[in-house]
């Protein structure tokens, strides 16, 4: 007589939970790669919605300071930069930029209106001006230093910012 041996059909049970224990572990890393990505990714956008906002910011208020003159002394950057920003247009009058809370300040003739955008929040707003006293032959120049962060709750982050811009007066 022939002794019958039974052929396996299936998996045991002990097979089939070490490849569900496998899985789960292999989907736990896939989802904790894509997870971080996509948070990487909306931090990158962040970043750049946030910067391109202050810079143009930094432009629009360059734009109009390159062919005015800075109505106030020079400031010592290193000790105390100016707070507010005092020029004089040759179109809009005396204009002053400063920083009220989070946003830009911009006020002509009396007149104040906040320029910044609501994307962004700016934590520190300060000029250093040189050049802009009489006769000590130094080209009139003014340095922006700005700190800028997102609005945005959820991928808060924060942006050092320096520009430095020489004025180009209209007429000598």
């Amino acid at each position: 007589m022939k002794s019958k041996t039974l052929k396996p059909n299936g998996f045991t049970l002990i097979e089939l939970m070490v490849s569900v224990f496998m899985f789960s572990i292999l989907m736990i890393v896939v989802e904790s790669a894509f997870v971080s990505s996509l948070d990487m990714q909306r931090r990158a956008f962040s970043i750049q919605q946030s910067e391109e906002n202050a810079n143009f910011m930094l432009e629009s208020m360059a734009k109009e300071i390159r062919v005015s003159k800075v109505s106030g002394p020079d400031s010592d950057c290193q000790i105390s930069p100016a707070a507010t920003l005092n020029i004089v247009h040759p179109v809009n009058g005396n204009v002053t930029y400063s920083l009220s809370g989070t946003a830009i300040h911009r006020t002509v003739n009396g007149q104040d209106t906040i320029i910044s955008s609501n994307t962004i929040q700016f934590t520190r707003l300060r000029f250093c001006v040189s050049g802009s006293a009489l006769k000590d032959n130094k080209q009139p120049r003014v340095t922006i230093l700005a700190s800028v962060r997102s609005a945005s709750l959820l991928q808060q982050v924060s942006i050092d910012i320096q520009t430095t811009l020489s004025q180009r007066p209209l007429s000598p």
